[in-house]
């Protein structure tokens, strides 16, 4: 880096070191200190703990942080990760999160660079995010986005597969006029006999068989998105980010269907 930047306040030392340790083995803390010219006087058994004493010491000795920038930097080359990309991932947010509120970034091309110093914890996650970055390299449909934005931005998974379920039911209603909610509304909208919507002509069992299934499979998201996440209180169902990258995937899915989906004129 060829500006200097402030030398980091304890507690960012504090966690920093815990987001290195929690990735990092022993022995690859110990080989890295050696390599990036950084003695570990501290005397410590914890991986984090460990970096914590050594990292102040040698911060105190040079009254400078580039001794530690270097160390994550070579931490984090890419390269070291090519088989196991969502490890890198996490690893690199969780890094992130901290170096952002010194103005340091790393980007994904293992490098560090200066940014704007994030103020405040809501902040640091709109800007590394990483749901955010996978569902954007997913192409996830805008409308998915709209509807669950601010639970994303508060990692808040349960909450944003729940909203982002509830899109499925506007969209139809928009369609078709109807006022009914979930399994109703769909099985009335999508009914083959006497459709509000239809997603091709209906005139040969293919078609009609297209038409129940994309009507089975918002039912679905119905039951086991919706219903659950509306009746259950968030500790007893878990949803994970890869369990939200996939529901939100989905759900997108079936708003690309209904992109092709046309209202079906109704005598008044």
């Amino acid at each position: 880096m060829g500006t200097q930047i402030a030398c980091f306040n304890l507690s960012q030392i504090n966690a920093l070191s815990k987001s290195l340790g929690e990735y990092m083995k022993g022995s690859d803390i110990t080989r890295l200190l050696m390599q990036c010219g950084i003695q570990d006087t501290s005397g410590e058994s914890t991986k984090w703990e460990r970096l914590e004493h050594t990292f102040i010491s040698r911060q105190n000795n040079d009254r400078a942080p580039n001794a530690i920038l270097r160390f994550v930097e070579e931490a984090l080359p890419p390269v070291k990760f090519t088989d196991n990309q969502s490890t890198y991932e996490a690893f690199l947010t969780a890094t992130n999160n901290v170096l952002i509120m010194a103005g340091v970034e790393m980007g994904k091309d293992g490098k560090l660079r200066i940014t704007t110093k994030a103020v405040t914890i809501d902040e640091v996650k709109r800007r590394t995010d990483s749901l955010r970055q996978k569902l954007s390299q997913r192409g996830i449909h805008s409308t998915v986005l709209k509807y669950c934005r601010e639970e994303l931005l508060k990692e808040n998974y349960f909450h944003a597969v729940l909203e982002a379920a509830k899109s499925l039911s506007d969209r139809v209603r928009e369609i078709t006029g109807l006022t009914e909610d979930g399994t109703s509304l769909f099985n009335k909208a999508f009914a083959c006999g006497d459709p509000w919507i239809a997603m091709n002509r209906l005139s040969t069992d293919t078609e009609r068989n297209q038409q129940n299934g994309l009507k089975e499979m918002l039912n679905g998201i119905t039951h086991l998105v919706r219903n659950v996440t509306a009746h259950e209180v968030k500790i007893k169902w878990t949803v994970n980010e890869a369990d939200a990258i996939d529901i939100l995937a989905a759900i997108s899915f079936l708003h690309r269907q209904l992109d092709q989906c046309f209202a079906i004129p109704k005598m008044k």
